[in-house]
């Protein structure tokens, strides 16, 4: 079951580094962002990180790991980065902090191809 705003843990924190100027439902919310952007056929398939420089106001934000995700059991299904002991596998807000690079120049490590 898709996670909504309403019970995004982590969506506050998510928007004050979203560079995607998509007006959509998916917005702040990386794991439902990168479930839909896993299943497109076009490159990039992370439309929001590949290229995108990061705001330097953002590169202090937590790597904390929520919790309470409602969405961790399933992103580890969807989840497709070989580190088997990373501890923020299938927590896809706090893999994007820890792998977006200020300059733009990488992108989440289970979205590289």
């Amino acid at each position: 079951m898709a996670v909504v705003v309403a019970t995004c843990p982590n969506q506050k924190l998510n928007l004050e580094m979203c560079p995607c100027t998509a007006d959509c439902e998916r917005r702040g919310i990386c794991c439902e962002c990168m479930n839909y952007h896993m299943q497109s056929t076009q490159w990039p398939k992370t439309a929001c990180m590949r290229g995108t420089p990061r705001p330097a106001s953002t590169l202090e934000l937590p790597l904390a790991i929520p919790v309470d995700c409602p969405n961790h059991e399933r992103n580890k299904q969807t989840c497709a980065c070989t580190y088997e002991e990373c501890e923020r596998r299938a927590f896809c807000c706090v893999c994007v902090r820890n792998h977006w690079k200020a300059d733009g120049s990488s992108a989440t490590a289970c979205m590289r191809d």
